[in-house]
């Protein structure tokens, strides 16, 4: 079950500095919402006077299973942070949004910011983002999420409480990639 996936690694995030506490779990901000029809405030408290190259520390520190969890993943800043520094956000480095992969479009933009001329990939773009039945591959819709150990790839949509729970936790790190990438990042996830 998603609810005790969250509650393991929110109890790492807590061992390894990213929160201090989580003063409801999901199962409790579930029933919370369902008492009461609006939002609780945020479910957990966060270190105080923490920087982005703190939490960058953190995450490189991180003591849990990096590939296997899933909200560790979510980080974008603390992730990006080591990278940012070290090839420079406007001129080696380029961030997109995972959506952004299924524009065709992107692949242009992509070849061009590597100086690649030569965009003849274009005409096969569409067969590589779509599968046999003319559906696009992937996650591209925002509202799903995929569990491919559980589920075998199949999307799933994203429970509208959890998305509200994982907002809560997200919401300060989302404003260190604002800080990071530039006010062009602001409310990405929205």
């Amino acid at each position: 079950q998603f609810a005790t996936i969250v509650k393991k690694e929110i109890d790492n995030f807590i061992a390894n500095g990213l929160l201090d506490n989580a003063t409801m779990s999901l199962d409790d901000f579930e029933a919370a919402l369902a008492n009461n029809s609006h939002a609780p405030s945020s479910p957990f408290v966060f270190p105080k006077n923490m920087t982005l190259e703190k939490y960058a520390e953190l995450v490189q520190l991180y003591r849990g299973n990096k590939k296997k969890e899933y909200l560790i993943r979510g980080l974008y800043a603390p992730l990006l942070l080591p990278w940012v520094k070290r090839f420079a956000k406007d001129d080696r480095l380029m961030v997109m949004k995972f959506n952004e992969v299924f524009n065709a479009s992107i692949v242009d933009e992509v070849l061009r910011f590597a100086g690649v001329e030569d965009t003849s990939v274009d005409e096969h773009y569409d067969d590589f983002i779509r599968n046999k039945k003319g559906e696009i591959k992937g996650r591209a819709n925002k509202n799903l999420t995929v569990d491919y150990h559980a589920n075998k790839g199949v999307e799933m949509p994203l429970d509208p409480t959890i998305r509200l729970y994982l907002k809560f936790l997200y919401q300060p790190f989302d404003k260190f990639l604002v800080q990071l990438l530039g006010e062009e990042w602001e409310g990405w996830y929205e």
